[in-house]
């Protein structure tokens, strides 16, 4: 039966993505030309709604139980988000989180930008709807990245716009190899040994932070904790033979921008206080069987979740049949992909070509014409 449902869950949450992209993303592509602040709305609302697909199905499917606490994540404000990497399969059980603690008016459309590996922007569907929600691909050369993130801090303050940025510190997840590696590094520097958690790298956070800083743009930067109670899924291969966690614990702290240092020496520093009151409230975690005394952030409401549950469910029968019996729709889905993995291996990325569309725009329209 375990096996089953992971296989039945992976394929869900695949063809729901690739569906989307065919069906959903590719036909938007062209409103980029149009309105850059129409675009993102567009691949935002689509991206949030798609949120709600994983959230519903590892509670419906799964019985997995997204238990989070702490502060609320608030749609009105440009945000970073830290969170520890316990696994390679986090995303799965991130995103309920992000749906149930994000509030406000604008909730609907809040998307969270990831800082990801370059190479992940290649695989087909998933890699493809990241490139076209502007999230961040980084090769951990630090001439290359800076001028990604200079770039992308740049475009949100000239569109003045609010998302939330989600980085791993940790830069890979949480195993015995590289927490032997962590352990060395920690040894050579004179740093503690940590037992739940990798030494954070510094470097990229420190720049982004304070970049938006200095541009007035973030608001705040959120903590997440994450930790699985039962059953930890290292890997995707566990999750396909149905090894679900019963129970996921996520415990979110949010600092505002009065709370943060200004330097990029003081940015690092705080980086790495955090993780070190992170260890702590793990082994408090480990000890105690709760984070805090803080209750349960109030869940969404169902019929939403519902709702999703139906529309992603049923569109990759959709798309398919329009994939065979309709000769348009198969050119537009083939022709906007080689265009996408053209951009792919010619750019940084989509999203680095779609700065490039407003710079272009800019530069021939001029700033009171572009919207």
């Amino acid at each position: 039966m375990k096996i089953i449902v992971g296989v039945l869950y992976c394929y869900l949450w695949y063809s729901s993505i690739l569906a989307g992209y065919l069906s959903l993303y590719c036909f938007i592509i062209p409103l980029l030309f149009v309105s850059n602040r129409l675009y993102r709305y567009c691949t935002d609302l689509i991206f949030t709604f798609w949120q709600a697909y994983p959230t519903v199905l590892l509670h419906i499917l799964c019985e997995c139980d997204i238990h989070v606490t702490g502060n609320h994540i608030e749609s009105n404000e440009m945000s970073i988000l830290i969170m520890n990497h316990r696994t390679r399969t986090d995303w799965n059980f991130l995103w309920p989180a992000l749906y149930h603690s994000t509030r406000g008016i604008n909730s609907y459309r809040y998307s969270t930008k990831f800082l990801l590996k370059d190479a992940v922007k290649y695989f087909p569907g998933p890699g493809w709807v990241m490139q076209l929600t502007s999230s961040i691909f980084i090769k951990r050369s630090w001439s290359h990245d800076r001028d990604i993130l200079e770039n992308f801090c740049r475009y949100i303050k000239m569109l003045s716009y609010k998302c939330s940025i989600l980085i791993f510190p940790e830069g890979t997840d949480f195993t015995k190899n590289t927490k032997r590696k962590s352990d060395n590094y920690a040894e050579k520097n004179n740093l503690p040994i940590y037992h739940h958690i990798l030494h954070p790298r510094t470097t990229g956070f420190a720049f982004l932070a304070g970049k938006l800083l200095n541009d007035k743009c973030l608001d705040a930067i959120y903590d997440l904790t994450l930790v699985y109670p039962d059953i930890i899924p290292q890997t995707e291969k566990l999750l396909i033979q149905g090894h679900f966690p019963k129970r996921v614990r996520v415990h979110i702290v949010r600092y505002s921008t009065s709370m943060l240092p200004k330097s990029e020496d003081g940015l690092k520093k705080f980086l790495e206080d955090k993780w070190n009151e992170k260890e702590k409230s793990l082994e408090d975690y480990l000890a105690r069987g709760y984070f805090t005394d803080e209750p349960r952030l109030t869940k969404r409401r169902n019929y939403e979740l519902y709702f999703a549950l139906v529309f992603w469910t049923v569109i990759p029968y959709i798309t398919f049949y329009l994939l065979i019996y309709n000769s348009i729709f198969r050119y537009m889905c083939i022709s906007h992909t080689v265009f996408l993995i053209v951009v792919s291996f010619c750019t940084p990325g989509f999203q680095y070509f779609e700065i490039l569309v407003y710079d272009f725009k800019k530069l021939f329209l001029g700033p009171k014409l572009i919207f």
